[in-house]
């Protein structure tokens, strides 16, 4: 039987000083102190300034890089979680003709900014109660001979006001993954994806210049930042009769 957390006099058991110095630096994440990419300050001095050993800094910081918050980089010291996906042109999804070939270069086009309602699977997949509305972007990759990939993003409003104001200026010139995480300090700490070939429909074939049926990529992603926090659902076509789709693991 597992014993209780109480002291002799029945009351509760003190709160350990590591898990105090924990829930401190992670509300000072949370609420900005610290953006994604910035170091944290060196555990001698946290050890000086909260009055605990070096022990207690590291096992308070150990936990918070388990739980994706923070990372480690030796000789350099603990920064904040920033988007750990590659920072490549198109950060995550990429393009070439072969192995060892580079990206190709391309332009964003944005298509459309709009509110809409939620629905289903982004209302169930973002985890949203109630009938909040989503943020639509629609946006295009283009490169000299035509269009690469036709991305649908959809996000939580509630979690992003004024997306319309704050992001739409910078998205013809970063990706929304960055935008995300310079403006509103989310970084993605990790995606989920499904890969399926499907026939293109009139809209999507109309965007990426295909004939209605021809053969595309669809991609369905999810995309996490803090806590497994969902905050992102993206539906993504390509044509991959020229470029095929790269990972590198």
């Amino acid at each position: 039987m597992a014993r209780s957390k109480t002291n002799q006099r029945g009351g509760k058991a003190p709160i350990p000083a590591y898990y105090k110095l924990q829930m401190e630096l992670l509300k000072g994440i949370e609420n900005g102190r610290w953006a994604p990419g910035e170091a944290i300050p060196p555990e001698r001095k946290m050890a000086e300034d909260w009055g605990v050993s070096l022990g207690t800094v590291n096992r308070a910081l150990a936990n918070l890089v388990n739980e994706g918050y923070l990372k480690r980089i030796q000789g350099k010291g603990t920064f904040v979680a920033g988007t750990t996906i590659p920072r490549e042109s198109v950060r995550y999804t990429r393009l070439r003709r072969d192995f060892g070939d580079p990206d190709p270069r391309f332009k964003i086009q944005v298509l459309s900014l709009a509110e809409v309602p939620s629905f289903e699977p982004a209302k169930r997949l973002l985890k949203m109660r109630g009938a909040g509305k989503l943020w639509e972007v629609r946006r295009l990759f283009v490169n000299r001979k035509g269009p690469l990939m036709y991305f649908i993003s959809y996000l939580p409003q509630r979690l992003f006001k004024d997306l319309d104001q704050v992001i739409a200026p910078l998205m013809e010139k970063m990706t929304l993954y960055e935008g995300i995480e310079k403006k509103y300090g989310l970084p993605t700490i990790f995606n989920q994806e499904l890969f399926s070939a499907v026939a293109a429909d009139k809209d999507v074939a109309k965007v990426l210049g295909a004939k209605v049926g021809a053969p595309v990529l669809r991609i369905e992603m999810l995309s996490f930042t803090y806590k497994e926090k969902p905050y992102e659902y993206r539906v993504s076509y390509c044509i991959t009769d020229e470029n095929k789709m790269f990972r590198e693991m």
